[in-house]
């Protein structure tokens, strides 16, 4: 029984990782929001996946990713309103497998009135040239 159990448990597939997004003493986990599966061309859609956290003004979400995400390239966008409720879309740097980045601070600009998005991306390249973001894991903030 117990080595029928082994082979069965050996045979599941894996679950897909999840990315942490920290804020205010509160967590919330991710599953992947949106994958492209490049080989089969087809696209998987998790609504359920996308998270809610509340994060103060002023206040920084921390986001760390699995060794799944950090062993290849990957990247957070995110979206705020300013200081004047317009709203501005940013970008991190592209952390690569050699930076050894399993973690990221967003911090917005001093006077930002809300975050309503962060999202890490995972960039895979086409034809070993052309960066294409393949997963997204979605983290949004509550309406106030």
């Amino acid at each position: 029984m117990a080595a029928t159990t082994a082979v069965l448990a050996g045979c599941a597939a894996p679950s897909d990782p999840e990315v942490t997004f920290y804020a205010d003493g509160h967590a919330a986990a991710a599953g992947p929001n949106l994958r492209f599966d490049l080989a089969q061309g087809r696209e998987y859609r998790d609504p359920d996946a996308l998270v809610s956290l509340r994060v103060r003004p002023d206040k920084p979400v921390q986001i760390s990713v699995p060794a799944e995400v950090s062993d290849g390239v990957w990247a957070v966008a995110f979206s705020y309103l300013d200081a004047q409720g317009q709203r501005v879309d940013g970008a991190s740097k592209a952390f690569y497998p050699s930076d050894n980045q399993h973690a990221f601070t967003l911090t917005l600009p001093p006077g930002s009135q809300k975050l309503l998005l962060a999202s890490v991306q995972k960039v895979e390249f086409v034809n070993g040239i052309e960066p294409l973001v393949t997963t997204y894991w979605n983290m949004e903030t509550p309406p106030e």
